[in-house]
Order: C-alpha cells, then structure tokens, then sequence
C-alpha cells in the first residue's frame, strides 16, 4: 500500500487509501466543508459516488493524531467516440489544513492510483495553488452561471416539436440516445448509460414533471431537463438538442420552458446552470437570457514527469 507521509514542525500527514469502516469520518468531512465554504465541495458526479464503486479511487488524508483531514476521488468517465476516457479528480480539504503541502500530498498520492490521462477539477482557491506548485496546467473551464427568476417576457413557444413530460419506466432509452449524440464527444457527457440514468432518478431532487422532452413525431430531438436545490434555487440541469436540429431555436425554446417551470411552478427566485467557457453557442444564449457568470471551475492535467512523484 502506497503512503505518503509529511512532517512539518508539529504537523505530521499521512495520505492513504479509504477504508470501508472510516467512510463515516470523510462524509462528515464534506458535510462540514459544505457548511464552511457555503456551496458542495464535491460534483454531483463525485457525490453520487461516495458509497465507493469499482470506477472510483479514493484515499484520506490524516493528521499528526489520526484524524481525517482530507478527501480525493477519482471516478473514471468513460468517454464517447475517439474520447478514450479519463480520470476525473476532486480534492476536499478541511479549512484549517488547507496549506500546499496536505493538499498536493493527497493530488499526488491520488494520481499514483490512476493511470493517465487524468484530469484534477478545483472548486477552491487552494486546489488552484497546490496545481500551480505541482506544475500541472489548466485544461478546461466550466463557468457558473445565475439569473434572477421570473425571466419578463420569456418567449415559451415551440414549432414543429410536440412537448411532454419524462415518463417513467418507457422514455429512458429514447433520452439516452438523444442526449448521447447531443454530446457526442464530449469527455462527461457523451456516454451516459441506463445505470447513470436511473441513479440521478434515484435522487431525491428528481422531478419528472420538470423534465421536457421534446418530439418531432416519435423521434425525441431535445429535452431540458430542470432540478430544485435545497436553497430553493433552481438549475437548468442537462439541456440537449440532437445535431440535425441544431440552429432552429429549440435549445431557447426548451430553455425558456425550464425556466418559465422553475419559476412559475416550483416558485424558484434563482435559476443556475453550468457550461464550458468555449461553448460560444451556449454562451450567447445564456446572455442574451440574462445569466451572470457567478464563478469559475477550473480543471488541471499532469504535465509529463511532473506532480507524480512523493
């Protein structure tokens, strides 16, 4: 087994790989985190897979008396098309321990678990630092975005399409091959599997009624799907158009629709979506409905022969 070990003064570190019977001490960790820093440390992704699982990788960092100080996940994202798959890291540290040397311990000592390509998304200004130090550069931006609700004068309207909402148990497979060719070649969401499916309808956020599809005769073609977070704020979760209807205004629309459904029925007074910084496309439609970029994700890879040693 792997151990990395740091002595610094009176702080002394120890990064190992989790163990089922200390799992209760990490979700407590991230429970505290999230209070202290106001938002989640971890993605959906990642959260969803705190139970532990055969595509993830995680290890704990402990301090000079033994107690978890320190969190890193790393879930394989399968890919789609030429994509091959990656590694996709996250690093929760507790706010008293978040100095370069715990934190790169626990990025470093992660990456030893995994083969390349990997990639480390910073949710923090300390996971940014510990990057920087280890040489490692920034790869892709996601970029946060909010709006006040209601939206005034929100065009809701669809032609050629016919509007429903998600049906349980009959509509899975059609989702999934639209979205899946929506997305095709993008390294997270271009694969998504029945099993990915059923454990975001498994949450306890999920709403079918809050989830569109969209249909020209029995073909789906887009969808927008909504969530409620436990603020109250609303999100435009997943919104898909598949290629031949692309620049025929039905990603507006079916944006329209999901807010006008936050705001209307779920009485939400804030909508928040996430999408890449070089999404143009996207981008321009976001701002032209009045979304505010609110915060940067960043997201790291290794340089060669860097960030791996220790």
């Amino acid at each position: 087994m792997l151990v990395a070990r740091h002595d610094g003064g009176s702080l002394g570190y120890t990064t190992v790989r989790l163990r089922p019977e200390n799992r209760d001490e990490v979700l407590a960790l991230i429970e505290a985190v999230r209070v202290f820093d106001g938002v989640p440390p971890l993605s959906e992704y990642k959260t969803m897979r705190l139970e532990g699982g055969l595509d993830v990788r995680e290890r704990v960092a402990r301090d000079a008396q033994g107690a978890v100080v320190g969190y890193g996940q790393a879930a394989w994202h399968r890919g789609s098309g030429d994509n091959t798959g990656h590694w996709a890291m996250e690093i929760v540290m507790a706010p008293e321990h978040r100095n370069q040397q715990a934190t790169g311990d626990l990025i470093r000592s992660l990456l030893h678990d995994v083969a390349r390509p990997a990639l480390l998304w910073s949710r923090s200004n300390y996971v940014d630092e510990a990057a920087a130090l280890l040489g490692w550069a920034r790869k892709r931006t996601l970029l946060e975005m909010r709006r006040h609700l209601p939206v005034p004068e929100l065009d809701t309207s669809l032609s050629g399409v016919r509007l429903a909402s998600f049906r349980m148990g009959i509509d899975e497979a059609a989702w999934l091959e639209a979205n899946n060719a929506a997305f095709a070649g993008h390294p997270e969401n271009g694969d998504m599997t029945r099993l990915d499916l059923e454990k975001r309808m498994a949450q306890s956020w999920f709403d079918p009624d809050g989830f569109f599809l969209a249909w020209d005769g029995e073909v789906l073609v887009g969808s927008c799907w909504t969530k409620m977070h436990e603020d109250g704020s609303g999100e435009i979760y997943i919104i898909s158009v598949i290629p031949s209807w692309e620049g025929r205004g039905l990603g507006r629309g079916l944006v329209a629709i999901g807010l006008d459904h936050l705001a209307t029925v779920r009485h939400a007074r804030k909508a928040m979506l996430y999408v890449e910084a070089t999404n143009d496309r996207a981008l321009g439609l976001y701002d032209r409905l009045g979304f505010e970029r609110s915060r940067t994700i960043e997201a790291y890879v290794p340089q060669l022969g860097l960030g791996v040693e220790g």
